[in-house]
């Protein structure tokens, strides 16, 4: 973005400006996939689907599970959001604006591999569970945290 001597916050703000916002999301390094990220009032119910993945008994909170470094997406009714399959971590997450893109994430793993055909008796369905989440990392607030630890070796950021 062409903002002087803004922050990533402003650039978040700027950006991810509504409860769900619409999102792309790269599948098997090529194709296109639609999404919603959750956002706000709507993060909570979103990350509490990250419960089913952790085996029981846990004393793990799931502010440590799923800390607000991630974003989440899938799920969101009205839509039929598509769900990462294993491999795709490490894609790229991003949104459409004013015929720009922004990446605001990075895939880092999802509470179900829709693409696991033991478990799918169809493959890579077209219809994901409805309680299937992916997690990203917010690249707005890893920015500040890699400028800190790595200082002049990431010059390109400022």
């Amino acid at each position: 973005m062409k903002k002087i001597n803004s922050t990533c916050e402003q650039h978040r703000e700027e950006l991810l400006t509504h409860t769900v916002m619409p999102a792309i999301f790269i599948h098997k390094k090529t194709e296109r996939k639609q999404t919603h990220i959750h956002l706000k009032s709507q993060r909570p119910a979103c990350v509490e689907k990250a419960m089913q993945t952790l085996t029981q008994p846990t004393d793990v909170t799931l502010e440590e599970y799923v800390p607000d470094s991630f974003l989440c997406s899938g799920g969101t009714e009205g839509y039929q959001d598509a769900i990462s399959c294993k491999g795709d971590s490490g894609g790229s997450l991003f949104l459409q604006k004013r015929n720009r893109f922004f990446q605001v994430g990075v895939l880092s793993w999802g509470t179900i591999n829709v693409c696991d055909t033991s478990r799918n008796k169809q493959g890579s369905s077209s219809r994901p569970p409805p309680e299937a989440r992916d997690f990203h990392i917010d690249l707005f607030k890893i920015i500040p945290w890699l400028k800190r630890h790595l200082g002049k070796d990431i010059q390109f950021l400022h």
